[in-house]
């Protein structure tokens, strides 16, 4: 399977934060905005279902995802909330796509 630059850019920052490379702030900030331009991007239409699925679960973790404890509540994710959920939308991703 080939990846265009904006899906091999997001597939990158999704490793970086799961091997630990990434904190969950910084994750949060950069998957937004590449997930944007991906959005935005000419070349969407040729991605394939299940990783234009994956691309926006990651997204909705991603804006589940509450960095201060103080205004965090219970439906928000945490930094390991976060990261488990990537993980396992990672592991579905994978078993269906790259199998």
């Amino acid at each position: 399977m080939s990846f265009n630059r904006n899906e091999l850019a997001l597939l990158a920052l999704i490793d970086s934060f799961v091997s630990g490379d990434v904190s969950a702030s910084d994750f949060e900030k950069k998957y937004s905005a590449l997930w944007r331009e991906h959005r935005d991007a000419d070349d969407t239409k040729n991605t394939d279902k299940e990783t234009q699925r994956y691309f926006d679960s990651v997204f909705s973790a991603v804006d589940s995802y509450c960095d201060d404890p103080d205004l965090r509540d219970e439906d928000d994710l945490d930094e390991q909330g976060l990261l488990n959920n990537i993980i396992n939308l990672k592991t579905s991703w994978a078993a269906s796509v790259l199998a």
